[in-house]
Parts: C-alpha cells; structure tokens; sequence
C-alpha cells in the first residue's frame, strides 16, 4: 500500500476564483505603478528627445532665408530637451542641469547645456548658429574667392563711351561668361557663463561669447576713373568711372564679447558693478575687384594681352576695433513706498586700423596719416525715482543722459572722386549728447478705472570737437561765395522733443474692457544753414537751400489709440484695437513734408467643446509719405531751383484662421491648422510743382506719374499633429504650404539687357516661390 499523497483537484470555479484574484492583484498593481508615475511626472521633470526629418520640394532663398530649409531635399531635424539632477522630486540634493537643442541638422541650430548647484555656483554652455540665406540667382562674369574678384582675361572690356550701349550690348562671348553665386551670410556664436554665490547677498558672474562671420552680402560699387593698368596704357584706353557692379561682399571677422559682474543685495537694496568688453577683427582690410570698364571707344569683348589685363578697384570693409566699458548700477528703497534706482557708465571706443586705398585715388599718392587713430568716449548716467503716494497713486520721475565724445583727430584727406574730379575733404568726426526726462503718474479712479499719463523732454546736442579742421575745411570747400557764415560742422546742432502721454483703461462690465490713449509731441529742431560736411569739398555735395533730413527736422505728432475686449460668452471672446497717427513737418522747406499711419487688429476665439478650438484674425496697416524737392543745384536760395513732389503709399492686409483637435482616437491623437493670406502694396507716385514740367517719356525715361505697384502676396498652411502610442511615444507629424508671389520692378534693371549702359548685370530673380514641405519626427519623452 502506497503513502503518497495525491493532491485534490482544484474545481473549475475554484480556478475561475483564482484567476479573477490574481487579475485584480495585477490590476492593482498596474493601477498604483501608474498612480506612481503621475506623481514622478508632478514632482520630476520630463526630458524628451525628437528625431525626424523634414522633405523640402524646391530650392529657395527667400523661403529658407532663416529657417535652414533653404535647399531642395530631405533634412535630418533632431530636438532635445534632457533635465536632470538630485534636487528634482524627494531627493536632498541640490544640483540640476540641462541639456537643450533645437533645429540639429540645419543651419539654424542651437544647443546649450547648463548645471547648476543651487545656492552656490552655474556653469553654462552652448552654441548657436544662424544662417541667413541672400540670393541662389545672383550672376556674375567676376571670378574669385575670398576678398578678390577678377574678370576673365577672355571676357575683354565693355565701352561706356557717350553713343555705345555698354552693358546693353555684351557679346555673346562675354553672356557666356556669367555664372551663378550662391550668397549667404552665416553666423557662429559659441557662448560660455559661470557664477559663484559667495553668500547671502553677493555673488559673481562672467559671461563670454565669441561669434564666427562669413559670407557674402551684395553690395553694388562705382568703378574710378584713376587705377589704370599697364594693358589699358598700352591700348590707349581710360578707366570707365562710375560704372556700377554688384559685387559679392566678403565678411570673415569674429567678435569677442566678455563681461564680469559683481552683485550685491540686501533686503533694501541691490548694486551692480560690471566690466565689458568687445574685441571685433576683420581678416580682410578691402574687396578688390577688376573694372572692365573703357570710356574709350572700343568694341564690347576687346580682349587685352595678359593674365590680368584691367584696372583693380577696391572697397573698404569694416575695421577692427575694440570697446571697453565699467558700468555701476543699483537701487534703493528709501522707505516701503519710495525707490530709487539709477546707474553710471564710462567706455572707450577705439579704432587704428591702417587705411586700405588705392594710391591713384590720392591726389599726393597716400593718406596724410596711415591709419584713423579713432577714439571715443562714452558715458551714461540715469536716475530713477518711483514713490506710492497713497493706495491709488504712484508718481515717478526720471533722467538719462548719453555722451558721444568723439576725439578722433582731424586731417585733410586730398583724393579724386569717382568721376575724377579733384576733392579736398576734412573728416570732422560727430559728437553729440541726449538727455531725457520724464514724469509719470498711475492713477486707479476706483477698481475699475485706471489713467496713466506722463511727460517728457528728448533733449540733443551735436557739435565737432575740432572747430580749427573746421574752419580750415571751409576754405578748401568748393562752394558758392556767401555760403559759410560761421564755423560748423552740424545742420541740426541741437533739438528738443516735448511729449505728453496719457492713456485710459476700464472694466466696464465683468467681460468688457476698454482702452483709449493720446500722444502729442512737439520736436523743435535749431537749423544752421552754414554747415559744412566732407561731401562739400565738391559742388554737387551741397544740399539744397532749405532741405533737412526728417529724422532731424521739426515736427509734430499726434497719436490716437484705442482697444476693447468682450467675452460674450465663456466660450468666445473678442478683441479689437488700432492706431492713427499724423506727422506735421512745418518747417521744412524741402524734404518730408507731412505723413499719416493707421494700424487695425482684430480677433475672434471661439471655444467650441472642451476639445475643440477656433480663431480668426485680421490685421491692416496703412502709411503715407508726402515729400517735397527740388531739382537744380543751390544751396543759398531757392533761385533756379524747381519743386516736383513725391508721395509713398504702404498698405499691408492679413486675414487668418486657425483650429485646434485633441481627444481623437481614445486621446491619442491631436490636430492643428492654421491659414493665412497676406499682401503688401507700395506706390510711389512723383507730380510737378512750381516750375516743373513733366515729360512724356523716351530714352531718359519718364519723371512724373506713378511707377508699378510693389506687390507681394503671401499664402500659407500650416497643418501638424500630434499621435500618442503610449505616455513615453508620440509621432509628430505636418505639411507647410507657402506661395509667394512678389511684383518690384527693381529686379527688371539687373536684367540682361536691361540695365543701364554701365551697369554689370546680375540677373536677380524676384523672390517668387511655391513651396511644400512634408515632416515627420518621433518624440521619446522620460523622467
């Protein structure tokens, strides 16, 4: 006989009992693991990583201008945003850091990464990157790299001689010779920060950038009629001056920015005391490049013997300097209802760069000094006072004073125009001062009702420090007798601005808010008809009797304002608001005259469910420009001179609309789209005034009458999503739509055959484009 043991059977509904406990055990289970992630995601923060890639269909310069999509195909896109650290949930430490990045792949990338030890010190680092895309259809004969563009010895010489039809006429040869430049400019910047906390109230920083240029920009330049070369010696031809070439302007420099600051505070007051500096190098000093041109008479496409046969020109580019500066700042609470804040600041600006020239251009063959010796002096100073007078009163009064001291020495620079003509300029560097003033008051009438209202006076001084360079430019000037009456150098020396500004506010109803303002200025400007500036050591440098610049010149401003806000229902609300301005240049004989401006924004949300959301928005903007002028050339009376009239009209419309979807698909899934349609108009319009008459065409062109509309239409569609497959996954996903159609005849003149008799074509094309751009990226989100 046997003595095992032989279990018993478990029944059918035993197991069913069982089984349903052992699901509810897991349900449990389940259920507090999701309850523990809900409170990790309350008190950790969540890191994501992105990857996708976007398809480009056409290659664009104006689409992709900033954006990195600039070219045709598929992209690599990858974001990131990683926090971590033991000071994050229940942990006792305190240190976090981060990791961030945005657009990786293109060139409009950024990464920063940063740890912090809280209370004690923060290291950050990071780089950025920004590339600006000009033109993918610029056209140039011009070879070359770097700083030097020559023209192919094959190309041979364009004639600019009175009766040939120059750059109208190239060969056939010479056509052949354009070839397309791609042109960018493209900026680096790589920055580095720490700070330490010394303790309650004090601590250090320093901050470092250093950012990287390089490219090109166009830049359009005149050829002289002085820097020959020994091909066009021998065939007897002259130089062409000023005749004009777009060029493909270089840029390789970097800056380095640098400050240092010590902060202190305590419960009443705070200091600042900082140190900053700038270090900026250019690795090139000037452009060259070839002048094709002959005012000789010759045939277009004369090719001349030698590797580089023409005259090389040159332009100047930027020059090196440096600036450094200490700065003091601080406030102070007098009592629990006054402050005081205010600052200081002294700088030195400085420049002594050896000049880049071309030794013909130089009447004695060099520069009187080799180099600028540049200096100037900055210094800043501000105050603040702000004090509560009562609970519904708070009144406040301010200055900031800038100096410009510019102490760069003054020498007679002998040299040739560009149309040979002998010039004696003297630089007569600008100094100015700007003080501004201004009361304040905040008023609350009653809760509902609020008035601000303040004053201020915009206060300008101009002048030269050396009165003696001066005096000595006005007898090298070539100028009418009568002309100069005393020894300056400023048209405006100085100019007063008064303002008042009040605005209103009130909640007329728990859901309706109104707004209204008013600006009125007064910009009085002392005008010295007996100044002179370096471009008056010829006679067509003077301007006009009675012209002044509008940003200089007396005016008067009045600026209406208005909003409102209206929630009819907790579901929709509206928002209106807009502007109207005129300008009154009363005392300008020449020059703007009068302009108006007028801008209109409106907005409609509209709540449609909890998950489904709605908006239309509008926006117009509206300016005017009356400008008065003169033909003819007198700078002491208006004798022989002739008004005609100039008038600017801008408009700009845009209409949109855009939604939003969430909750689809069990709550996975989310839509956005946004529509927009925008279109800009500009219109010049010129018209005969006091002994002007208009012609009617021919081969100098018309005078009067309106030139062709600048016109540019923009559509766009922004569609995206959003898929959740679980709390960690989600795929992103969108397509962008965008038309451009833009209509400025200033693209015909860069035209083959279309520009002028000494104007190198370049072939611009308008910026036009239809593009479409598919993306597709996956997000993995973490604690």
């Amino acid at each position: 006989m046997s003595n095992a043991k032989v279990a018993p059977r478990a029944s059918t509904l035993s197991l069913a009992v069982q089984a349903a406990l052992a699901a509810l055990s897991m349900l449990s289970l389940a259920t507090a693991a999701r309850a523990d992630d809900d409170l990790n995601r309350l008190v950790r923060p969540t890191s994501q990583v992105e990857v996708g890639g976007a398809y480009t269909q056409h290659a664009s310069s104006q689409f992709g201008q900033y954006n990195g999509l600039y070219d045709s195909g598929a992209s690599l896109i990858g974001n990131i945003d990683l926090l971590g650290g033991d000071s994050y949930g229940q942990q006792p430490g305190t240190m976090r850091w981060s990791v961030d990045g945005s657009n990786l792949g293109l060139s409009s990338r950024s990464l920063d990464a940063n740890v912090t030890d809280q209370g004690h010190w923060k290291i950050d680092l990071g780089y950025d990157q920004l590339r600006h895309e000009i033109s993918n259809s610029y056209q140039t004969p011009l070879v070359g790299s770097g700083n030097s563009y020559t023209m192919p010895p094959g190309f041979g010489i364009v004639s600019k001689a009175r009766g040939s039809l120059g750059t109208q006429a190239l060969t056939p040869t010479q056509q052949g010779f354009f070839h397309t430049q791609n042109l960018y400019s493209q900026r680096g910047t790589t920055h580095f920060g720490a700070e330490h906390d010394f303790g309650p109230g004090l601590d250090l920083r320093f901050h470092w950038t250093h950012i990287e240029q390089s490219g090109d920009k166009l830049i359009g330049s005149g050829s002289d009629a002085q820097t020959t070369s020994a091909a066009f010696v021998a065939a007897g031809y002259k130089p062409g001056n000023e005749a004009v070439q777009l060029l493909a302007n270089p840029t390789s420099s970097h800056t380095d920015n640098f400050d240092l600051a010590l902060d202190w505070r305590n419960q009443r007051g705070f200091a600042t005391l900082v140190y900053a500096g700038s270090r900026y190098h250019d690795d090139y000093s000037a452009l060259y490049f070839s002048n094709p041109y002959t005012s000789s008479v010759a045939a277009n496409g004369t090719v001349l013997p030698g590797a580089n046969p023409y005259p090389v020109d040159l332009l100047g580019t930027p020059p090196s300097n440096e600036n450094n500066e200490l700065k003091l700042s601080g406030g102070y609470d007098l009592s629990s209802a006054t402050r005081l804040t205010g600052g200081l600041s002294y700088g030195r600006n400085t420049q002594n760069m050896g000049f880049a020239y071309e030794p013909a251009e130089m009447q004695s063959g060099t520069t009187p000094v080799g180099s600028l010796d540049g200096l100037v002096v900055n210094t800043h100073a501000d105050a603040r006072l702000s004090h509560r007078a009562t609970q519904a009163l708070t009144l406040a009064a301010g200055v900031v004073y800038n100096k410009r001291d510019n102490r760069t020495p003054s020498y007679t620079y002998p040299f040739y125009t560009l149309g040979g003509d002998a010039a004696s300029p003297v630089n007569v560097p600008e100094s100015y001062s700007h003080t501004v003033t201004d009361v304040t008051a905040d008023y609350r009438l009653s809760p509902a009702q609020n008035l601000h209202a303040a004053l201020s006076n915009d206060t300008m001084h101009r002048w030269c420090n050396n009165l003696s360079a001066v005096a000595l430019a006005e007898t090298l000037a070539a100028a009418k007798a009568g002309y100069y009456t005393d020894v300056s150098c400023m048209q405006v020396p100085s100019q007063r601005d008064n303002k008042l500004d009040l605005n209103y506010r009130v909640r007329a109803a728990e859901n309706l808010n109104f707004r209204v303002g008013y600006a009125f200025a007064d910009r009085k400007a002392t005008v010295n008809p007996s100044f002179y500036n370096p471009m008056q050591s010829f006679s067509e440098g003077f301007e006009n009797y009675g012209y002044l610049a509008y940003f200089q010149a007396s005016r008067r401003e009045n600026l209406l304002r208005a909003g409102v806000n209206w929630e009819p229902t907790q579901a929709m609300s509206l928002s209106l608001d807009g502007f109207v301005t005129q300008d009154s240049y009363l005392d300008s004989a020449l020059g703007v005259q009068n302009g108006h401006s007028a801008n209109l924004n409106a907005e409609a949300d509209y709540r449609f469910s909890e998950q489904t959301t709605g908006s239309l928005y509008a926006s117009w903007q509206w300016r005017t420009r009356a400008l008065l002028s003169a033909t003819g050339r007198n700078a002491l009376s208006t004798t022989g001179l002739t008004d005609w009239t100039n008038d600017l009209r801008d408009q700009a419309l845009t209409l949109g609309l855009s939604a939003k979807r969430s909750g689809m698909l069990a709550d996975k899934l989310t839509l956005k789209a946004d529509l927009s349609y925008q279109i800009d108009t500009t219109r010049y319009t010129t018209a005969a005034a006091t002994g002007f008459t208009c012609n009617t065409g021919g081969t100098s062109g018309y005078n009067c009458g309106a030139v062709p509309d600048i016109r540019n239409e923009l559509l766009r569609l922004r569609l995206s999503g959003e898929y959740k497959l679980d709390r960690r996954s989600t795929f992103l996903f969108g397509y962008l739509h965008e038309k451009l159609n833009s209509n400025d005849y200033l693209y015909n003149f860069y035209q083959l055959g279309y520009t002028s008799t000494s104007v190198m074509p370049a072939n611009l094309a308008d910026p036009s484009y239809s593009q479409n751009v598919l993306f597709l990226a996956y997000r993995y989100s973490f604690m």
